[in-house]
This record gives structure tokens, sequence and C-alpha cells, in this order.
């Protein structure tokens, strides 16, 4: 289990809730937003930095609220979360920024692109869809269908799962499922350390196999998730729980322009979120990246920090 490093920044919001997040890369960057992944948090993958300096951004990553070190919010929808977006940005002078989601971290996205059509930019990478029917929740891989379907009966039946996903409950580190534990490709949702190491390896697609043979870092990030359930499982568990309610927007009242990546051979989120989604967003492209998994979210970060560059109205190719 990792010694995690204090955050970079706590904000205090109003009402007295505290706002965890870290930064990475230059600090005249390109400010852009990450959203994590559920369950996970503001260390999701320790090469974080590496993505961010390699392409200038200022890549600014929030714990949501109950996750990390931020406070609970109980009660929160999943709309609320553009407003401690807006402060964070308020707090750290940012008059100008873009917002990419990861995984779980997509919706979180779509709703800061709602909430405010002069955002310069967003992205969603292996995005999770919309769950909130019985029919969306049943087309999901193995693992994550049990976990949304336990979500699905509502924040009791889900905290059982959400102790074993994050090893609070099952003793040792246990990883995969949901949309953002299984980060490196899949996983089982039962049991800790080695148990929880061969579900995960068993669960991943053959591309997410190869590429955790090439990034090890991925599995052990993932992994460990000590730093999630800092304050708890309960904000966790409703973070995750937050997955299967309705969003709070449409997607085709979302104004500005939505790049979304997809893996063709993600089994945590199937393509078809990805092809549905842009559909319904009328200003978005959509670009499917051939023989890759998951976890590709991750190594090809890069890739869409630049793309997101290409929408500043001053940018020079």
């Amino acid at each position: 289990m990792t010694a995690h490093p204090r955050p970079t920044g706590v904000l205090t919001l109003a009402g007295g809730r505290r706002l965890a997040w870290d930064e990475h890369g230059p600090a005249d960057g390109n400010p852009v937003f990450l959203m994590h992944g559920s369950p996970s948090c503001r260390v999701m993958w320790s090469g974080l930095a590496n993505a961010a300096t390699a392409t200038g951004t200022r890549l600014i990553v929030p714990d949501r609220p109950g996750c990390g070190r931020s406070t609970h919010q109980p009660g929160r929808r999943l709309a609320d979360w553009p407003q401690d977006v807006a402060a964070l940005a308020r707090h750290l002078g940012l008059e100008r920024y873009q917002v990419v989601g990861l995984s779980g971290g997509g919706p979180y996205a779509l709703a800061c692109a709602a909430a405010d059509a002069r955002l310069a930019g967003t992205a969603v990478v292996n995005g999770i869809g919309p769950l909130d029917t019985p029919e969306s929740i049943a087309g999901l891989y193995d693992t994550n269908r049990f976990v949304f379907e336990a979500a699905a009966k509502g924040p009791e039946a889900l905290a059982p799962v959400v102790s074993q996903l994050i090893g609070v409950a099952g003793g040792g580190a246990a990883g995969g499922g949901g949309a953002g534990g299984g980060e490196a490709g899949g996983g089982g949702a039962g049991g800790g350390g080695n148990r929880s190491l061969a579900a995960m390896l068993a669960g991943m697609s053959p591309e997410d196999r190869a590429n955790a043979a090439a990034h090890p870092e991925l599995l052990a990030d993932t992994l460990d998730m000590s730093e999630t359930a800092a304050g708890g499982i309960e904000g966790v568990t409703h973070d995750l729980w937050l997955s299967v309610q309705p969003w709070g927007f449409g997607l085709e009242d979302i104004v500005g322009p939505v790049d979304f990546f997809a893996s063709d051979h993600d089994r945590n989120v199937p393509v078809r979120h990805a092809l549905d989604q842009a559909e319904r967003v009328p200003h978005s492209t959509l670009t499917v990246w051939p023989g890759t998994g998951h976890s590709h979210a991750f190594i090809r970060l890069p890739e869409v920090l630049r793309r997101l560059r290409t929408r500043l109205p001053d940018h020079r190719p």
C-alpha cells in the first residue's frame, strides 16, 4: 500500500466542505481539469505528471466529494459537480479552462460542459454512458454488471460491494470492477490480495493484459485504493451510486464541442457507450482506438490533451 503525498491543495468551500486537488505539469500550461473514475480519486495513476509535462498541460485533478481527501456531500447529485469545479477555478484564478473525464469521470466532464457553454473544450475517454435503466446495465460486462445492479438497488446494497472493491472489508488491496476502480481493464468485485489480482487479470481483455505487462504501474495504481477510501466508504459509495441515477441534464443540450475517445476492446465500458453519446451530443467528434482496452485511456492521455489544445481559440498548429 503506497504512502500517498498530501494533496497539492485543499479549498474550503461555502458551507465548510473541503475540496482537495493535485496539480501536474507546468504552472503556465494549458489548464485542464481531469475527472477521475469511480471508485477512484485524484491519485488514480502515477503517470499523470509525465502526461501533463509532455503536453504542456497544467493538469488539475480534484477529488470528488467523499473520495480521497474531499469532504462527503450527502444528497449531492451528479449535476452539482460543476459548481465545485467552478469554485476551484475561481480560487486558482482561471478564467478559461477545459475538462476531461476518464471512465466513470466521463459524466462529470459532460456535466461541466452542460453547465457552462463557455467551456473551452471537453473530452471524454472510455466514458460510461447513462445507466438509469435496467436495459443499459444488462449490456455491461460481468463484473460491472454485478456492481451496477447492486447500485440500482440503492446505496445500502452497494456499500458491501464497494467495501470489497476497495479492500476495506476484504483485507488487503482489492481491485477491479466499477467505472473507475477497474481502470486497468476489468476484474473481480470480491476478495483481497492475490485473489483480487487473479480476478482482475482474468477479467481483462487481451489488449489490457498486454498493456498491464508493458506498464506494470497501471495494475499497482489500480489495486491500491487506500487514498480513495481515506475518508471512509460512504462518500465513495454515493459517488458510484450516482452512476445509475439520472444525470440531471440532457446530452442534446450540450452546446460546446466534445471530443469522445473509445477503445474498441474495452470490457469495462463497451464502445457503444461512446457511440451512443457522440450521436446525441450535437457538436462532437468520436475517435475509436483499434486494438485497445480500457486501460489505454491512460496511455493515450497525451493524445487527448493535445486534441484539447487544438480547441483553444488562439491555437496555432
